[in-house]
């Protein structure tokens, strides 16, 4: 199993009184393609709610607002035009500027946009920005003039900033140099595709990027060792802040209420998997019907899943799909509904959905990649299988799923662990206290007047 290591982590610092900071208030202005849609997006928003309640003076620009918020802030690329143009203008625009060549299960994302030249012109007074998930809105050619106006954080839920293009390398190497000859490219022309251009512009700008200016931030200990290891980012700070989730809002529920709400089976052996695509082959979706298929002789055996992405045609008697659920008390209901929750991603930074169904008290079977052998601790919150092992996977689902005890004492461990480690909260007080590092360091010296001699 990964083990992470504390040094990477920021400190929350001290608590004062009941959730007051140990700082004055910073006005922050977090950056985010989406406010929720994805899971980047659904986090930056916890996040975003989270400092609010500590006294983080937090709004969001968002280039596709999905919530009411009024500290939510509508980014509009064609303004004066009404927001419901420019809304509709970013979706036709953001596929053009993309290539239109698309991979088995991943996409590339280069680093410049058609949509964003007006955002510096629409950035809310702040005292610093945190970049999240900023595929399609945010062109790093304006890096450089950003950080001329205010220090930045740039959380990575990826590794789309420092590749050639890739959100996931798929184990390629070539990150760590000049990218090229993509393998997850189809139409690579070689040494000098796309991906190498990108890569080339890209360090042309991270050239300029002023180290003292931008922390770079990772939810996983995985990921931020991918970026010290890229050949862009090795000379900035990097710092390590788990994602979180409301473990007040996710809780465990009565099973058989649970699955009454939803409509499922009193009786019968539930695994869950939720993924916004159910097609993305990263996911790992279709390992998981594999690992199923050695199960079917379990009576009652029922695969439920939450997605986008329906299958076409009826339905196997023994596949529920319930599709795309974003009501906290379903998905709440749909995490305690099952005995275990699935998720065999073959690569993957710290997903919102680990968290939350740890802290609704179901274990996790994984392949241990990524963060998510840093969230799921084998043998204590849920089961490890070596990554792409079909057959260890398929075992892991067995164990839990015939052994009563083990899933409880699993599902406590869970619940317990999201607790300790994994409330919003928590990493709420890490980011304002790397806020209030980072502003600190900007801070002029005071000036020292020499003593006047008689």
């Amino acid at each position: 199993m990964i083990q992470v290591k504390s040094r990477d982590f920021v400190s929350a610092g001290p608590a004062d009184g009941i959730g007051r900071p140990p700082f004055p208030p910073v006005r922050v202005t977090q950056i985010s393609t989406s406010d929720s849609v994805g899971g980047a997006a659904i986090a930056t928003r916890r996040l975003h709610h989270a400092l609010g309640a500590l006294g983080v003076r937090s709004q969001m620009l968002v280039a596709r607002r999905g919530t009411r918020n009024p500290n939510v802030v509508e980014y509009n690329p064609f303004s004066p035009a009404p927001r419901i143009v420019g809304r509709l203008l970013f979706r036709l625009v953001r596929r053009w500027h993309r290539p239109s060549f698309l991979k088995a299960g991943a996409f590339l994302t280069p680093e410049w946009t058609l949509t964003g030249w007006r955002l510096l012109s629409q950035l809310p007074a702040c005292d610093l920005v945190n970049l999240h998930w900023v595929a399609d809105m945010v062109n790093f050619h304006t890096l450089p003039r950003l950080l001329a106006r205010v220090p930045a954080v740039w959380t990575f839920h990826d590794m789309n900033a420092f590749t050639g293009g890739c959100h996931y390398n798929d184990a390629c190497e070539r990150f760590t140099a000049n990218c090229g000859a993509c393998p997850q490219l189809r139409c690579s022309a070689g040494e000098a595709d796309m991906t190498r251009r990108v890569m080339q512009r890209k360090r042309e700008i991270f050239r300029r990027l002023p180290t003292s200016r931008l922390t770079l931030v990772c939810p996983s200990s995985w990921l931020a060792r991918e970026t010290r290891r890229s050949s862009l980012c090795r000379q900035f700070d990097v710092r390590v802040i788990p994602n979180g989730v409301d473990v007040d809002q996710y809780h465990p529920v009565e099973r058989a209420e649970a699955r009454r709400r939803l409509n499922l089976p009193l009786d019968a052996h539930i695994v869950l998997f939720v993924a916004e695509s159910l097609v993305d082959r990263r996911k790992g979706f279709g390992l998981l019907l594999k690992a199923f298929e050695a199960l079917r002789n379990l009576e009652g055996l029922l695969l439920v899943t939450l997605g986008n992405s329906r299958r076409s045609g009826p339905l196997d008697p023994m596949w529920r799909d319930l599709g795309p659920i974003y009501d906290v008390e379903r998905l709440r209901a749909a995490y305690s509904a099952a005995d275990v929750f699935a998720i065999p991603s073959l690569q993957d930074n710290l997903p919102n959905t680990i968290l939350e169904s740890m802290a609704c008290g179901t274990p996790v079977v994984a392949f241990a990649t990524g963060g998510i052998a840093e969230a799921v601790s084998d043998g204590h919150t849920g089961l490890l299988a070596p990554t792409g092992d079909v057959s260890a996977y398929s075992l892991g689902l067995r164990r839990i799923l015939e052994d009563g005890r083990l899933r409880h004492d699993l599902g406590v461990g869970a619940r317990k662990r999201a607790e300790q480690d994994f409330t919003v909260e928590l990493q709420a007080r890490r980011y304002a206290s790397l806020y209030q590092e980072i502003l600190r360091a900007q801070a002029p010296a005071p000036s020292v007047h020499a003593p006047v001699l008689p």
